[in-house]
């Protein structure tokens, strides 16, 4: 997932001076774009591009819009409504793909990774498992909060249960917002939850009275669950502005995992009754920083997905995708 290495020599200095040169062109009117994300510390990289002024020099005026609902995103994106969607993968998408609904992934967001965060994780109470949750057997009869809407959630937890050979029907799936995950499991109103947000919902931030099963890189090793999304206005706009939004939105990235820090990302931290200083120092490495699409990752969704009999026939990969932004934008990148 490395960016190609820079020409050296004459050849950087030639590189330098025509972009000096493309800057002091008159600025050309800039497209406007409607981003909808939901309102999580995911989404920092997009806020430090949008801070740093990396879509206006690219020519476009981005208005960001925060949105829990996937299903009301996903109908604006269909509609022509709203331009962009980052979201983690579900079966709604899914569903829409068999249908010829014109949303496609366009690039890769977020893996889960062995080594930094937990995504996929699930936690629960430590009086409703003394024992821990490095079993996932332990889950067996419970009831288990993965979101509003199948998807990655589902998915994580139904691979958990496949490795300690408990059967998907054996858990009672209960679907919440997001929001109302943590409070459900804190007062009772489930036995566990799936984790999704590392930065939001890292069960150390809970205390002493939280365990957890490992999170998903443990098991499928850099799983990758989030992505952009384009709708049909960005296909019919022609790939230059969907390139210039990726490079903008991967320089972004880049910064915020070198450790670079947006405002939104304090202010969401004060917000939310985070602690700050523990919230911006907390582990960056799993984004995709070139935006490249994990084939295995979506085609292993899918099946799980046609399995389950939450989509109605195996969707296939050239289904969901459309790579001619991404592979435009790292060419010019």
């Amino acid at each position: 997932m490395r960016r190609r290495d820079l020409l050296a020599g004459s050849t950087a200095g030639v590189a330098l001076a025509a972009t000096a040169c493309i800057r002091r062109r008159p600025a050309a009117p800039q497209r406007k774009l409607r981003v909808v994300a939901a309102p999580r510390l995911s989404v920092s990289s997009l806020y430090l591009a949008q801070e740093l002024g990396y879509f206006r020099e690219a020519g476009l005026d981005l208005e960001l819009v925060q949105s829990e609902s996937y299903s009301n995103s996903a109908i604006l994106l269909a509609g022509g409504k709203i331009d962009v969607l980052f979201t983690v993968i579900n079966a709604t998408f899914l569903n829409g793909a068999v249908k010829g609904v014109p949303v496609k992934i366009v690039a890769g967001r977020e893996i889960a990774s062995p080594t930094c965060g937990r995504a996929g994780a699930i936690c629960g109470l430590r009086r409703t498992f003394p024992q821990g949750l490095e079993d996932a057997a332990r889950l067996k009869g419970k009831r288990v909060a993965v979101g509003p809407t199948v998807g990655f959630s589902g998915y994580a937890l139904d691979v958990h249960l496949a490795r300690a050979g408990i059967a998907p029907d054996d858990v009672t799936r209960v679907h919440l917002d997001f929001k109302q995950n943590t409070a459900a499991l804190l007062g009772g109103g489930v036995d566990a939850m799936v984790i999704v947000d590392d930065f939001d919902r890292d069960p150390a931030s809970f205390g002493a009275d939280i365990v957890a099963t490992p999170g998903l890189g443990h098991l499928q090793r850099d799983f990758q669950y989030s992505y952009i999304y384009f709708g049909q206005s960005m296909s019919e706009a022609g790939p230059e502005y969907g390139a210039r939004f990726l490079q903008a939105y991967l320089r972004g990235t880049r910064e915020f995992a070198r450790g670079r820090t947006p405002r939104f990302m304090e202010e969401f931290a004060r917000a939310n009754g985070l602690d700050v200083e523990r919230t911006v120092t907390a582990c960056r490495n799993t984004f995709t920083t070139d935006g490249a699409i994990d084939l295995n990752s979506l085609q292993s969704f899918a099946g799980w997905a046609a399995q389950r009999k939450h989509v109605s026939r195996l969707v296939d990969v050239a289904e969901m995708i459309d790579d001619r932004f991404i592979r435009r934008a790292n060419a010019n990148g």
